[in-house]
This record gives C-alpha cells, structure tokens and sequence, in this order.
C-alpha cells in the first residue's frame, strides 16, 4: 500500500426510503501530487488546494468506477 492515499466514497441509494445502499471507496496514492497528507490537513500548506484536489478526485472515481449487472452463467 502506499504511504498516503486519497479516499473518495461514493454511495448510492438503492431504494426510495434510503435503507438500502451500494458503497464504493475509490482510492488513489497521493505520491503523484508531491504532497503529503500532513500538507493537507486543516491549517497547513497545501490546505487551500484540498476543495480542489478534492472535487477532482471524486471526478476521476465517477469515470473509472464501473458498475454492472451481472451477466447471466
């Protein structure tokens, strides 16, 4: 594993009284960025980027996560 990730958790609600859902934690290393996670907790460094790397993250999950019915055997 790596020494720092980035999490996104994507949900979704599989019926209308919201009991039933599908979770999905999508996962990337943080290395690629030059950052640590130190560098973006509340108060540091890169904290004013974190909405940023944020929302993009949690773009690249809905393009890469694939969901699918299962074919019938």
């Amino acid at each position: 594993m790596p020494e720092a990730m980035l999490y996104a958790r994507l949900v979704h609600l599989l019926d209308a009284q919201k009991r039933k859902e599908l979770m999905i934690i999508y996962a990337e290393d943080l290395a690629p960025m030059k950052l640590t996670a130190t560098q973006l907790q509340k108060g540091s460094a890169a904290f004013d980027r974190w909405p940023a790397i944020s929302g993009e993250l949690v773009e690249r999950a809905k393009v890469r996560v694939k969901v699918e019915a299962a074919k019938p055997q």
